[in-house]
């Protein structure tokens, strides 16, 4: 009788604890996500929009073709978009490129399907075409502004932002939106020659402004990289006074030389300004004559504008 008891009560203690051990049921489970399944996830550019001027209308956009939307503010901005997704680890894992011209009525909207993971999103946006060196990991992301088609011709890097987010595709809930906002990684110089001589034509060499310390490659957490060699990047000639050009370089000085013509025999001058303020994000107008300086000093006067598409005339 005492075996039979305590056979009981062990069965007893088992059956309790079995059943204190088992974790409730969900009665609507959701399936997990394996992977092989993808789920949409969406990129916006919004606030970059509003960063660069006030939005035409309340969302920003304009009707494309079918079903398709534009973001025309940023259309009238930059003309070139790359995303670089990374696992959370930083790894690679693809890169997507639009530009205006093969993509004109979804440019700046994305809309990508994914298995479920962490993630990084970086997006380069830019006002011209750019070499990705490294996008093997997010870390060491690299890339490079494109070289003058010929030496010491005028040219004009373009204007480049680049920024990044992190976000989780769990599978579950409505299509998640990542938002994206991209901060300019370059700075403006503009040179004023209002005493200039006429150019003879598309290319003209007779004057030409050049600065340094400039350099050719970005890398992430802004490190620069291949510095141009001197007397540095020349500035691209928009008329027969101005010369401008966006500058890659993490210096808040930079030197500007300017090699003009004597204009009695010819020969070949240099007009070189140093401890001139640069800053990234920012555009520095440089305005003044280099036959007849005026004021005394270099003959140039010089602003930082910190509203880079205000271009309102500085006096000097």
């Amino acid at each position: 009788m005492r075996k039979l008891l305590l056979a009981v009560a062990v069965l007893s203690i088992s059956l309790f604890a079995c059943k204190k051990d088992t974790a409730p049921t969900n009665p609507n489970p959701s399936p997990p996500a394996t992977s092989t399944e993808t789920f949409p996830v969406s990129f916006s550019v919004s606030s970059f929009l509003q960063k660069q001027e006030q939005l035409a209308t309340p969302g920003g956009r304009k009707t494309g073709t079918g079903s398709n939307l534009r973001d025309s503010v940023l259309a009238g901005k930059v003309s070139h978009l790359y995303y670089l997704l990374y696992n959370d680890y930083g790894q690679f894992v693809k890169v997507i490129f639009q530009n205006t011209t093969d993509n004109p009525d979804d440019f700046g909207t994305l809309e990508e399907n994914l298995p479920a993971n962490r993630y990084i999103i970086a997006l380069i946006a830019s006002t011209g075409p750019i070499q990705l060196l490294d996008t093997t990991s997010y870390y060491s992301m690299r890339l490079r502004l494109p070289d003058a088609t010929l030496p010491n011709l005028n040219v004009s890097a373009p204007d480049i932002f680049v920024g990044s987010n992190t976000f989780t595709v769990t599978g579950y809930g409505a299509t998640q939106t990542v938002p994206l906002w991209p901060t300019r990684i370059m700075g403006r110089l503009e040179v004023n020659i209002l005493d200039a001589p006429e150019a003879s034509g598309p290319g003209d060499s007779t004057i030409q402004v050049y600065t340094s310390p400039a350099y050719r490659q970005y890398i992430q957490y802004g490190n620069y990289d291949e510095i141009i060699a001197e007397p540095g990047i020349v500035l691209q000639r928009n008329g027969r006074t101005n010369f401008s050009s966006q500058v890659l370089t993490p210096f808040s000085e930079i030197t500007v030389t300017i090699a003009y013509p004597d204009k009695t025999t010819g020969e070949r001058k240099l007009k070189e300004m140093r401890f001139v303020p640069f800053t990234r994000g920012y555009r520095t107008v440089m305005t003044g004559n280099v036959y007849n300086p005026l004021g005394g000093g270099t003959g140039f006067s010089i602003a930082l504008d910190t509203t880079w598409y205000d271009y309102v005339n500085i006096p000097f």
